[in-house]
């Protein structure tokens, strides 16, 4: 009977070991499936974070080219009122008179800044001749 007690002891100690691994496999088992089901939602997650910011760049660059678009119509130059060389040469001189800054002068006017030099010298040069005159006559 002992061998046999030992036959069973052997057998009961086989079972318990099986046992044991089968709990710990499926402890094992248990644990990686909630990993991997922590992972599929973070993955999820990100998914969602990368289209959010796709959309951003999208909405924001279609934006910023509305807006360069706005931009360049507001600073189109508009066209002069009339075109005459004497027209747009008093014009100037007015406005050079009354102090403002040559760039502004020249976006209202469609001239670069040199010609709206150009037309203040000439309008010095046609005010200095009819001082000489006025001198010469009177």
């Amino acid at each position: 009977m002992t061998e046999l007690a030992l036959e069973t002891r052997a057998l009961i100690g086989i079972g318990i070991a099986v046992g044991a691994l089968l709990l710990v496999q499926t402890v094992l088992v248990l644990w990686a499936s909630r990993r991997l089901d922590e992972l599929s939602l973070l993955r999820e997650r990100i998914s969602r974070l990368a289209d959010g910011l796709a959309l951003l760049t999208d909405t924001t660059e279609a934006g910023l080219a509305t807006m360069a678009r706005e931009l360049q119509q507001s600073t189109a130059r508009p066209a002069p009122r009339t075109t005459t060389r004497g027209a747009v040469s008093r014009r100037v001189a007015a406005a050079a008179r009354r102090g403002e800054p040559l760039s502004a002068i020249a976006g209202r006017e469609a001239l670069s800044e040199s010609e709206v030099r150009l037309h203040l010298q000439i309008a010095e040069a046609r005010r200095r001749q009819r001082a000489a005159d006025a001198e010469a006559k009177g």
